[in-house]
């Protein structure tokens, strides 16, 4: 019996466009169709994700099953459904640059922004750029914003360390954190 051909290998950008381009169709449907697809959509997806977890479940308790699903979790498809459906917890990588998204907004507010060195663990390591390099008001910023933020999103990193930046900062900066009370 002669074997199948594998499927070709689609990237997830592939898979994601194709996804948004059928989205962007509901928008012409009629309301309750549109207003269908959504739940449709969940439905399909709580069933998947309840599937998935009792796979996932089940290879947990052998020792060489666990090696495989960490080794197929290691392709970006596989590591995005995943992800998606909650199955397996973010990477330390993505930790951090939520913790550092969920500050940026305010470093952005005066001018400055903060940029990941290194990750070592327990130990990373970021960079105050724009205004926010060379002020003042930057060890605020650090401990109030910056530390804080990522050792509530990582308990496992133990030491938050500040690179100096490049510059001296901007001459009309204001020496404010954007963390200090009002």
């Amino acid at each position: 019996m002669p074997h199948a051909m594998p499927a070709p290998e689609e990237s997830l950008d592939s898979l994601l466009g194709d996804i948004e381009r059928l989205e962007a169709n509901f928008a012409g449907w009629e309301a309750a169709a549109r207003d269908t697809a959504p739940q449709y959509r969940a439905a399909i997806e709580a069933l998947y994700a309840a599937a998935l977890r009792r796979l996932v479940g089940g290879l947990r308790v052998d020792p060489a099953a666990r090696e495989a699903v960490k080794r197929a979790a290691a392709d970006p498809i596989v590591y995005a459904v995943l992800r998606h459906h909650e199955i397996i917890k973010p990477s330390l990588d993505e930790r951090v640059e939520t913790a550092l998204a969920g500050v940026r907004p305010m470093l952005a507010s005066h001018g400055g922004d903060v940029e990941l060195v290194s990750i070592d663990p327990p130990t990373i390591k970021v960079r105050f750029t724009g205004s926010c390099d060379g002020c003042a008001a930057s060890a605020l910023t650090f401990h109030a914003g910056v530390k804080q933020a990522i050792s509530a999103a990582c308990p496992e990193i133990t030491e938050v360390r500040q690179v100096r930046g490049r510059a001296s900062g901007p001459a009309n900066t204001t020496f404010a954190s954007p963390f200090a009370p009002a």
